[in-house]
């Protein structure tokens, strides 16, 4: 059955881009990034390669990556373009022990064109080891302690997209939208989500941001970016389902100036001019990438990675004192 790119095709795309991204942010070179990365993931290494001209000598860290599994789909099921395939992998330096894959989704936008990494999140593949040192946290991912099940693939190794992606994709607007309020009034239960630290726990650090809500309103929006990702089909029916979202932070002092006067908000005293500084109002942006586990016939979805309580910055502006 052909699939929309050989394997030995997808590994060269691959070790071309964990090469070329490493050199690039070695070179604080946001074009060279261009060539191997597009859309929501190209924005936040461009502005994180951006932050780390600003913070001259800070050396700052790039994954590595290596034992990639590929997961490419049949023509079949792409028809036309833009098309895309996913790898998961491991960094070099647990690759022998570590329960967490990165999930790299890969696309093309037009025939013939150049294959470029448009997202990447993380999730937990291996079952826990018995290792009481152990952490759920990865490249700046907070990961649900279950794994998720193996992707679907046939005798051939193509990959199972789910036959209900349109829907399962829904979970990135409902996201959204439980994720947008203003502080400290964030819902933590929802219908559509499974209770734990990954939903109602960040909900709870957003409400608890910083301090002085009496002088300082504060309110953060999430809206959905970026194209659309290939749902994978898992072996216990669900989906697999990443999102991209631009989460705004949004402040306005009340008859009051703030600053960022704390190490959580450290890119954004980078980015925005300093934390010594004293603004009267301000708008931070920042890239989230949010994996879902999705049931099928509907049900509430199940995190199972975030950066959402760390999210790079993206841009950063405010009306000063």
């Amino acid at each position: 059955m052909p699939m929309v790119i050989g394997k030995e095709q997808a590994e060269t795309v691959f070790n071309r881009y964990a090469w070329e991204r490493r050199d690039a942010v070695a070179r604080r070179d946001r074009e060279a990034l261009a060539a191997v990365e597009t859309g929501p993931l190209l924005a936040e290494n461009q502005a994180w390669v951006d932050l780390l001209k600003a913070r001259a000598g800070w050396a700052g860290w790039v994954d590595s990556f290596g034992r990639p599994e590929f997961f490419i789909p049949a023509e079949k099921d792409q028809q036309g373009h833009p098309r895309s395939f996913a790898v998961l992998s491991r960094e070099f330096a647990g690759s022998g022990k570590s329960r967490a894959s990165a999930v790299h989704y890969f696309v093309q936008e037009a025939p013939g064109g150049e294959w470029k990494a448009a997202a990447m999140s993380w999730v937990n593949d291996r079952a826990a080891a018995p290792d009481p040192a152990r952490t759920n946290e990865v490249g700046g991912f907070r990961l649900r302690d279950k794994e998720i099940a193996a992707p679907v693939r046939d005798a051939a190794g193509v990959v199972t997209l789910s036959p209900t992606a349109a829907a399962d994709r829904e979970v990135c607007g409902k996201y959204a939208k439980y994720m947008s309020f203003s502080l400290p009034d964030g819902e933590p239960v929802s219908e559509h989500f499974v209770p734990g630290v990954l939903t109602g726990g960040v909900v709870g650090d957003y409400n608890r941001l910083g301090e002085g809500l009496e002088l300082v309103d504060k309110r953060v929006s999430f809206e959905a970016a970026g194209g659309e990702l290939p749902v994978v089909r898992l072996a216990d029916g669900k989906s697999l389902v990443t999102c991209t979202f631009v989460r705004t932070d949004f402040w306005e002092g009340r008859k009051a100036t703030f600053k960022y006067g704390s190490t959580d908000f450290g890119d954004v005293g980078a980015v925005i001019g300093g934390m010594d500084k004293w603004w009267r109002d301000s708008t931070v942006r920042r890239s989230v990438t949010v994996s879902f586990e999705v049931p099928a016939g509907g049900g509430p979805a199940d995190v199972v990675g975030s950066n959402a309580h760390v999210a790079r910055v993206l841009s950063a502006e405010g009306t000063p004192k």
